[in-house]
Order: structure tokens, then sequence, then C-alpha cells
């Protein structure tokens, strides 16, 4: 069963009740601090500083009085936020041990409720709680306070979010003003401006131009300062939202008895058909899950079927490739054999030719050797006749030059001539004595010439 909400009236009296509060304290905080401020720039300690230079326009003016009205109405929403937190504190209603009571005791914390100092009455805290125990009374049971809790809790977020439309009016508006100021500035710096005036007066266009940039520094600055101030506001004012939240549903969700509604017996059918909706929805489930398991195991099957197929198949295409593979490689292997074999048997073909060639160049060698040995040998008996012939030489030539010194002791020409015929017939004797081919090697001798 859907819980009663909060009728439009309250929701509208809630609003109403936190707007007019923010926009009075915007008009009669903010008109008199503006007016201070503009009379402490212009009239005061600060009317020769650069303060005034930024507050010299209508639109600053403007810019000033509207800052000022935001916050005022943020200072008195940080007012309210503290009575809220005093509040927090106290204790408006006992504290709950934890047991649950009957609804008939909300009557009796309501009338104790009243009893709060009227400083407080307003608040948060006080107001959430007087709507509970109001609505407990009201019903005379519990049975739809959780409904109840959370739209009071959505009634005062709204409410809350409500209060800040005039901050954020003012702070949208800060800026736009600033720009109307920059437009303004701009259009009264170019207006009536001549070659002539550009010429005799710059500072004419120049301080146009300076305060259009003044006006649209000053609002963007106060719009900084009223955004911060309006977070900071907002986030206290949140906490306190939040601490009522939890009182709500620690002090009061959970405190009464929680009887029966009057349509309990319908309840229980529907609880019953429910259980008996489960049990079948529970037993299709299984089924549907048995039906699923039997219809994966037998795809599960097939698939195991068919791998098996496709790798028997694989298999069986492998081995083939793989013996005719086998084959060609046996018969090239075959081939090459064949062929080393035959360049084999010509090479040792022609290795015993080289061998029979190279055995035949050694015989001859050999016996060339032998008539060489031959020759040598021959020569050498040649050489030792020589040696021989050489010292008879060298007794004819001692045998000559004595002669040749007896000649020419004797002075008698025809016994030198005698003594000469007769060395060259001994001279003769003796070359015909030695072999002709030791002499036709060696070659003549020296002193044979002589």
């Amino acid at each position: 069963m859907s819980s009663p909400q909060p009728s439009v009236a309250t929701e509208r009296a809630v609003r109403q009740e936190r707007r007019s509060r923010t926009t009075l304290a915007a008009f009669l905080v903010g008109l008199p601090l503006a007016a201070g401020m503009l009379s402490v720039i212009h009239f005061g300690p600060l009317r020769d500083t650069v303060a005034r230079r930024y507050v010299s326009h209508p639109v600053e003016y403007v810019e000033v009085v509207m800052f000022c009205g935001a916050l005022g109405a943020l200072g008195a929403k940080l007012w309210g936020c503290h009575s809220e937190r005093r509040a927090c504190h106290r204790n408006v209603v006992p504290a709950w041990n934890g047991e649950t009571v009957p609804v008939s005791e909300a009557a009796k914390l309501l009338a104790r409720l009243k009893e709060v100092p009227r400083n407080l009455q307003n608040t948060l805290i006080v107001r959430r709680a007087d709507a509970i125990l109001d609505f407990l009374c009201s019903r005379g049971s519990a049975a739809d306070l959780d409904d109840h809790l959370r739209s009071l809790a959505d009634t005062d977020a709204l409410a809350l979010e409500g209060s800040y439309a005039l901050t954020r009016f003012i702070t949208w508006a800060v800026p736009i003003l600033g720009f109307l100021g920059t437009v303004l500035g701009i259009t009264g710096a170019i207006s009536g401006v001549t070659p002539e005036v550009l010429e005799n007066s710059l500072s004419t266009v120049t301080d146009g131009l300076a305060l259009a940039f003044d006006a649209t520094a000053l609002a963007l600055g106060l719009t900084m300062v009223t955004m911060f101030v309006s977070f900071m506001t907002e986030r206290a004012e949140q906490s306190v939202l939040d601490q009522v939240d939890r009182f709500a549903d620690h002090e009061l969700a959970h405190r009464f008895e929680r009887a029966g509604a009057v349509g309990g017996e319908f309840v229980e059918v529907v609880r019953r058909n429910t259980d008996i909706l489960l049990q079948a929805v529970d037993r299709l489930v299984q089924r549907q899950t048995a039906l699923w398991a039997q219809a994966l195991e037998e795809a599960d099957q097939r698939r195991k079927e068919a791998e098996q197929s496709q790798l028997d198949r694989t298999t069986n295409a492998l081995e083939s490739a793989l013996e005719e593979t086998l084959e060609t490689h046996a018969r090239r292997l075959a081939a090459l054999e064949n062929q080393t074999l035959e360049d084999t048997s010509g090479l040792m073909e022609k290795l015993a030719d080289l061998a029979t060639t190279v055995r035949d160049a050694g015989k001859e060698q050999q016996a060339a050797l032998a008539q060489v040995n031959q020759g040598i040998a021959a020569q050498l008996e040649a050489l030792a006749h020589l040696q021989d012939g050489e010292k008879g030489l060298r007794r004819l030539q001692e045998t000559l030059n004595q002669n040749l010194a007896t000649l020419a002791g004797a002075g008698t020409f025809e016994q030198a001539l005698h003594s000469l015929t007769a060395a060259i017939h001994l001279l003769t004797a003796r070359s015909a004595a030695t072999p002709a081919g030791a002499t036709s090697r060696l070659g003549p001798r020296s002193g044979a010439a002589a």
C-alpha cells in the first residue's frame, strides 16, 4: 500500500518560508551593507585608493548592491545553520533504548516536543520530529512510516535547494551586469569619436575602455566570492540535513510497533500465492536447467565426435603424405647412391691409371738414375786419370823449365829444338793414353793449351 504523500500546500508553505526568510535577509542586510560599502569607498578612508576606480559607474553600483544582497542572504542562512546545529545537539525526544513501544506513545512524545524552547521550534530537526509524531498520532499505525520518512526527507531537500534561488540569480546576474558595463563603456568610448578628437584627446577613448574592463573585472571578482560563500553555506546546511535524516532513522523510524494492516488476510493470500509461484518458478528453473544441461552434454558429445573424426582424417592425411614423402626421398637417395657409385668407380679407375703411370715413370727414372750413376762413376775415373795426367804435366813443365834454362845457358838452338820435340812427343803420348770421353766432357786443360 502506498503511503500518503505530504500535501502540496505543506510543500509550498515550507519552501515559501525558506525563500521569504532568505529574501528578507537579502534586503534588510544587503541594502545597508551596500550603502555602507559605497560610502566608505566614496567618502571614507578608501576614497583615494584604487577601489574607487572600480566603483565609479551606476552599473558597478548595482553590482555591489546585488553582491551585498547575496552576502546578506547567505549570512542569514549561516546564522540559521548555527541554530540548526545547536538544535541537533539537544535531545528533542528521549533517547531510544532499542525496545519497540506502542504507537500510542507518539502522543506523549509530541506533547514533550511542544515543550522545546521557542527559538528551536522552527528548526529542521524539531519540525521533522513533529511531522513524524503527528503522522503516527493521526494514523494510529506505523505501517507506512518508512515511506513517510522518505517523503519528509525529499521535501526538506527540495526546500533547501529552493532556498538558494535568489543566490543563484544574483550569481548569474552579476557577470551579466559586468558585460553590460563593458558594452556601455565601449559604446561611450567610441560614440562621437572623430579623427580630430583622436588626434587632440586620445584619453577620452581610453577612459571609456578602462571603464568597460573595470566593470567586467569587478563583476567577475564579486561572482567568485559569492560562489565560494554559497558553496560553503550549502555544504554546512547539507551536513545539518544529513544529521536530521540520521536522527529520524535512528530515533523514530524503528521505535514504534508495526501492527498488521487492515488487509492482512489479503496480504497473507498474496504471500501464499507468491510462495506457490516461487515454487513453480523454482521447478521450472530446475527443469529448464536440466534440459539445458542435457542439451549442452549432447552438444559436447557431438563436438567430441566431430573433433575425433576430424582428428582421424587429419592423421590419415598426414600418414599418407608422410609415406609419399618417404618413398620419394628413398628413390632420390637410391639415385644419389647409384650416381655416387658410378662417380666413385670412374674416380678409382682414374686413380689406378694414375698409379700405373706414376709407377712406370718411377721405373724410367730409376733406370735413368742408374745410367746417371754409371756416367758419374766414369767421370770420377776420368777425373782420377786427369789428376794423374796433371801430375805428369807438372813434372813435364818442370822438365821444360829446366830445359829452357839449359838452353838459355848453352845458347844452342838445335838442342832446344830437339828437347822441345822430345817434350811434344812425350805430351802426345800422354794425351793418347787419356780416354776420349773424359776429354770431351771435361774440355781442354789450360796446361795442355800452353
